[in-house]
């Protein structure tokens, strides 16, 4: 958000107020007023349903449960951001001044939006890591990878991106003005003035953020995606001359090409996360190296689209998961048919009841 000095009183008693506006730019409306709501709304759903789908007892595995920290935070940047943008940008309230409290949740929901986003981006590269793991490694692989090591994964990811970004919460002070208008008009504003926390952190938290959020991470990804293709293609080699050999396919045979199901799924999530993770990285790159390289108007313009595109990468998984595992579409099969099953059971009650 911005903030405008406005002077209030007579000639010999002015008051300086610091009000607090949202960002304007002619594209605000397209972008978050339109495109951003409706793929929230789709992203929310679609990771409810995973999570539903994932907890069944029949789908709990190390793998899945790592997707079920990466859809509640996939959810919760779609959740928190969601009514910040219909409110301002749909309903167009962003030419105005910012209400007390609403700026506050102008300012909050970004950074939770930035935690979670870190969150997925983190959990992505633990599945590339786990994956690798598992088949690679199919002997201790797995002692490894358990369900517990996954969730105290989660946890400890979950732990680290709120501590980074946990002073940005900090980083302004706000206090409600009342404006009299005229005409017996009365405005709840909000002032809003920097704290001295930005400059104690901000310069830390660049390094961090460009490091641990964007670098690192789609590096991690990268190398890890091409060593289990690779890893992939050669052991589809070796199966498929196994196959010419021997004419029956037996039980082991029938869980190797579940693994590979499996992890050529885990590489459609990886790949889509990087298609959206390096044009980020690199937007913050070029920041960070010289703030001047793009201005403000360009830079935000940039942001919304890959503000848009992040949020659509969070939706599509869901669809990933639907061509790829069968198991899945079974277990979210049935699950609708037990909704339906309910809901017809209480239409028929009402009827009968009139």
């Amino acid at each position: 958000m911005t903030n405008e000095t406005y002077l209030y009183g007579g000639d010999q008693n002015l008051t300086s107020y610091h009000f607090c506006n949202p960002y304007v730019y002619k594209e605000a409306f397209v972008f978050y007023g339109i495109l951003y709501p409706i793929v929230a709304i789709l992203t929310v759903v679609t990771n409810i349903l995973v999570v539903g789908v994932f907890l069944k007892q029949k789908m709990k595995s190390p793998t899945t449960t790592l997707l079920i920290g990466l859809a509640i935070g996939d959810a919760g940047v779609g959740a928190v951001t969601l009514p910040l943008h219909i409110y301002y940008h749909s309903l167009q309230n962003y030419r105005f001044t910012l209400e007390y409290p609403g700026c506050i949740f102008y300012h909050v929901a970004p950074v939770i939006s930035t935690i979670l986003h870190t969150v997925s981006v983190w959990v992505t590269t633990v599945l590339g890591v786990q994956r690798y793991l598992v088949v690679s490694h199919p002997f201790k692989g797995p002692k490894y990878c358990t369900i517990r090591a996954s969730v105290i994964v989660l946890v400890y990811i979950y732990v680290f991106a709120t501590a980074m970004y946990f002073p940005q919460f900090f980083y302004l002070n706000f206090r409600e003005i009342v404006v009299n208008g005229g005409n017996g008009i009365v405005y709840q504003v909000c002032e809003c003035w920097a704290t001295d926390v930005p400059a104690v952190y901000e310069g830390k938290l660049k390094i961090l953020k460009l490091s641990l959020a964007k670098l690192i991470p789609c590096i991690i990804l990268a190398i890890t995606t091409i060593l289990l293709v690779r890893k992939l293609d050669k052991e589809a080699r070796q199966s498929g001359s196994l196959h010419a050999e021997r004419q029956s396919v037996n039980r082991e045979t029938r869980e190797a090409r579940l693994i590979r199901r499996t992890s050529l799924m885990i590489v459609v999530i990886v790949v889509t996360c990087l298609v959206v993770e390096v044009p980020n990285g690199l937007r913050y790159l070029t920041r960070t190296i010289n703030p001047e390289a793009l201005d403000p108007e360009t830079d935000l313009f940039l942001v919304a689209i890959l503000n848009v595109c992040t949020l659509l990468n969070f939706h599509i998984n869901f669809w990933i998961y639907i061509c790829l595992s069968q198991e899945f579409r079974k277990t979210l099969r049935s699950i609708v048919c037990r909704w339906n099953k309910k809901y017809q059971k209480v239409q028929i009650y009402q009827i009968v009841h009139l």
